[in-house]
């Protein structure tokens, strides 16, 4: 028997409605968590609230979604579009992260007055010489993941010529990486790829093929956004550069599309595979899709260990986020691949 079977996930079902059933059984756990005035249970900081509405938007609770966005405009965003961020541990590295994904939720309920205060403060981010954006809150390095998300937020708000730019950006970085087989070097500072780095940070600027645990979906959410300029401009050299970060990611150790950074891998070869109908794109998003449905936990949610998933998991913060972002992943995903549906 199968975790994903012994969690209530049928293992014989296709990819695309394994992915949709997975998704429905974390929605179900954020919505158990969700109170009237828009408040995640156990939630105690933004972690709770800011992939919450995509997830459930593309889970098709848009109610509730609307509700949690509505609490984050009266509670956590400023005056100037910018977000309280107090008690993320991680804020001030990935400074505009979060405001992205709130940002793709709003523009999927037309909410403008939210993207328009986020979008202008994601602008204030922006680095023109580089075309990619600043990472960090002192603006000193660019680095893939916040800049794509950055990048997705901008072409769906409107601003092509921002998401545009970090395209080209995604593909000089990837043109100057020395061996890809070795892995990928996933950070930018001063105009050049770093290469050079202490040892004891090394997880924050290299996906390292030899070892374990990696920060996979570096190669996911590259592909995420360059499929996309693909599908909004029509300019196939998109799309290849897509394929060039999902094919890099086979390189990457052994638990490559197994672990809780593999999920965004899945959704860049999903929106790749929607354009490009290539067989290995969709088998490589069915395979992420296999890796998130085992992880998931028996009540619906997910925990960011690496382990598979138990039998249920206390709600705080974190935990409410990366279940907010699988079950928008795999619904993205489900969407995005062909089926029985």
């Amino acid at each position: 028997m199968t975790v994903g079977c012994r969690f209530g996930i049928d293992a014989k079902l296709a990819p695309d409605m394994k992915a949709l059933e997975s998704s429905q059984r974390g929605a179900a756990w954020l919505l158990q968590h969700l109170n009237q005035d828009g408040i995640m249970q156990g939630g105690n900081d933004l972690r709770a609230y800011y992939k919450t509405p995509a997830a459930l938007v593309l889970s098709g609770h848009l109610v509730e979604a609307e509700r949690v966005l509505d609490y984050i405009s009266e509670n956590l965003l400023q005056p100037d579009g910018d977000l309280n961020g107090a008690g993320v541990p991680w804020f001030g590295i990935y400074r505009t992260y979060a405001h992205s994904w709130i940002c793709c939720a709003a523009m999927m309920r037309g909410r403008f007055e939210l993207v328009r205060m986020l979008k202008g403060f994601l602008a204030t981010y922006h680095d023109p010489a580089s075309g990619a954006f600043f990472a960090d809150a002192a603006r000193s390095k660019q680095e893939i993941m916040t800049s794509s998300m950055a990048g997705l937020a901008c072409l769906w708000a409107g601003d092509q010529d921002r998401a545009l730019a970090v395209g080209h950006w995604l593909k000089v970085l990837l043109q100057a990486q020395p061996d890809l087989r070795r892995g990928l070097y996933t950070t930018w500072r001063d105009g050049a790829l770093v290469v050079d780095f202490p040892q004891a940070d090394a997880p924050r600027f290299l996906v390292d093929s030899s070892k374990p645990q990696q920060k996979y979906f570096q190669y996911g959410i590259s592909a995420a956004l360059l499929s996309s300029l693909a599908a909004a401009t029509g300019d196939d050299h998109w799309l290849l550069s897509a394929q060039e970060f999902l094919a890099a990611s086979a390189y990457a150790y052994d638990d490559r599309y197994s672990t809780p950074q593999s999920g965004k891998i899945g959704w860049g070869a999903a929106w790749t595979y929607r354009l490009s109908r290539r067989e290995q794109d969709r088998v490589l998003a069915a395979t992420v899709v296999e890796g998130l449905a085992a992880m998931q936990n028996g009540d619906g949610s997910w925990i960011a260990t690496g382990a598979y998933g138990g039998e249920r998991a206390d709600a705080d913060s974190a935990v409410i986020d990366i279940t907010a972002e699988f079950t928008a992943l795999q619904a993205a995903i489900g969407l995005a691949i062909p089926g029985h549906r």
